[in-house]
């Protein structure tokens, strides 16, 4: 075949996204780290999928619709760091075949794999080889140098492939972190797969094509997925104000007001104390509370009346996330709010969690986080419904903020987004946030803030492997400070106590714990009970996170 017209460009982008759909499980194990993170290759399916969603819309074959289309598809479907770069590697791809209207030659083709290996590296800020990077490109030099001996368009194709498939098994060869854990580049190996479909749909007899092409989806089973459940306030009044004093004791009013209700929050900044809590008597709490300070910014919610009233928009306002079989549905009421100069989107694994961020003012939560990342379209639709005239996300996860960055190139609002790698650095950008302050303000001192505070994550080691001198066992529970495996032991509460002798040192003052879905509050108090015990300087926090996975979150500051 020495051209593609439209029908076969367009078989040749539904054979990738259904072979990635297959191989997705074998790209999620090619994870460098031991830690349940593996969505490389569910992240970029996901975003080919939401590409092909847009190809079904077109009404003709033209190659050029086509390209148009993928490209949309693909920048709004992007999920995690690995479907932004395919988005954007399918966004040059695309731009190189904006001038073919019927049918892409073998020299289309090698142009429009060289932009797309452009486009990708300047989309990084900083290009690492050894990457899927290195792949597009030494796939495109291949398909390069077969169109220059003036090779059709399928050979040029296979030229692309074989170039693609030597780089990805040179990729140990340039990053040492892969030779280590013995695995090539997961995202490398993703955009092979995408390769191997392409040429599979050109080159496939129809009947194999029909049969790839009609294979269902199987679903993708939750490997030892911890169960989420869901906890009914038995408390009616969300009760959320400040108090102004100074001085003020945030431990007292902590330990006074823990009998009157649940999903209680304490924080203290200088002069300042933020409070939250559920209870059915907000009356006795404004007025213990007033005797410390003025009361100003309050705010006593029915939360019984709010779920009626958001039932009624379920469909449309709700936000919900899988975990194992379990659904977690997260109430935005951000499109009710009175408009305003300036709001937050906020990305959350857990209901917890996401409570904690509302009453620290944010107005929508999007719920996404490890293995679960929301696509930019999801971010998107998030920022648009904040009843705001400029809007700042907050990631909370490194592999969130690519898609972020992109969301806010996608909408008309003024975006900005402070790029926070976890939900402690999260939580304390908020506490920098002044809602009447300029967007411009706001990032500068949230940036700044989330500096403030040390992240520790307790987990468990989905292989074994070892890290520096420490010999990991599969279901081995591990402890991560800053991302880095830093502890491991035989159970949650070990790891996490271990873990924060790491972390916390003279200047530290407080230690927050976010105890995760698959924990009840017995284990939780028991962490409380020893760390407290172990760090009697430090102020010692905790509240239901509900995250799934990671058994605890801690943050020191």
């Amino acid at each position: 075949m020495d051209v593609i017209n439209g029908l076969a460009f367009k078989n040749m982008l539904l054979a990738a996204a259904r072979h990635l759909e297959q191989q997705k499980d074998k790209v999620n194990a090619l994870n460098v780290f031991p830690v349940p993170d593996g969505d490389t290759g569910t992240n970029m399916s996901l975003t080919l999928n939401a590409a092909i969603k847009e190809l079904e819309q077109a009404e003709n074959a033209e190659v050029r619709r086509l390209a148009s289309l993928l490209t949309r598809g693909s920048l709004m479907g992007a999920r995690g760091n690995s479907g932004v770069i395919l988005s954007q590697f399918f966004r040059g791809f695309s731009d190189g075949l904006a001038h073919v209207e019927e049918s892409i030659t073998g020299e289309d083709l090698a142009n429009a794999l060289a932009v797309a290996s452009q486009t990708t590296y300047r989309a990084v800020m900083k290009p690492v080889e050894g990457t899927m990077l290195t792949v597009a490109r030494v796939a495109a030099e291949y398909a390069a140098q077969a169109s220059a001996e003036g090779a059709g368009a399928v050979e040029v194709l296979q030229a692309a492939l074989e170039g693609a498939r030597a780089a990805l098994a040179d990729t140990p060869n340039i990053l040492p972190v892969l030779k280590q854990a013995g695995v090539v580049d997961a995202g490398g190996q993703g955009l092979v797969c995408i390769f191997e479909g392409f040429f599979t749909g050109l080159t496939a007899s129809p009947e194999e094509l029909e049969e790839l092409l009609a294979k269902a989806a199987q679903p993708t089973p939750a490997a030892a997925a911890p169960k989420v459940e869901q906890e009914v306030s038995v408390n009616r009044y969300c009760t959320e104000f400040i108090i102004l004093g100074s001085g003020i004791d945030a431990v007292a009013v902590r330990r006074e007001l823990e009998p009157k209700g649940d999903s209680l929050l304490v924080v203290a900044d200088d002069d300042v104390v933020k409070v939250h809590i559920h209870t059915d008597h907000p009356g006795q709490v404004l007025e213990f509370c007033g005797q410390f300070g003025e009361l100003t910014e309050i705010a006593i919610d029915n939360m019984r009346l709010q779920n009626q009233e958001f039932a009624s928009h379920e469909e449309t306002h709700h936000l919900d996330y899988s975990v194992g079989n379990n659904v977690i549905n997260f109430p935005n009421s951000a499109v009710y709010a009175e408009p305003k100069p300036l709001g937050v989107v906020a990305v959350v694994p857990g209901e917890g969690l996401a409570e904690i961020f509302k009453s620290l003012g944010v107005d929508y939560v999007v719920a996404g986080g490890q293995t679960m990342n929301p696509s930019t379209e999801d971010l998107v639709k998030a920022v648009e419904s904040v009843n705001a005239e400029a809007v700042i996300i907050l990631p909370n996860n490194k592999n969130v903020i690519f898609s972020a960055q992109q969301a806010r190139e996608l909408t008309e609002k003024p975006v900005a987004v402070v790029p926070t790698r976890s939900v402690p650095q999260g939580i304390a950008a908020l506490m920098y946030y002044v809602a009447e302050d300029s967007l411009e303000e706001n990032l500068a001192a949230m940036e700044e803030g989330m500096r403030e505070v040390k992240t520790g994550e307790v987990t468990y080691a989905v292989r074994s492997t070892v890290a520096g001198d420490l010999q990991i066992e599969e279901r081995d529970i591990i402890g991560l400070a800053e991302g880095k495996i830093a502890v491991v032991g035989p159970t949650p509460t070990v790891v996490a106590r271990d873990l924060l002798r790491k972390m916390v040192d003279e200047e530290s003052s407080v230690i927050s714990i976010y105890y995760g879905a698959d924990l009840d509050e017995t284990a939780a108090q028991e962490l409380n009970e020893l760390v407290r015990a172990e760090f009697p300087d430090c102020e010692v926090e905790i509240y239901r996170g509900g995250q799934p996975l990671y058994y605890y979150i801690v943050s020191v500051e």
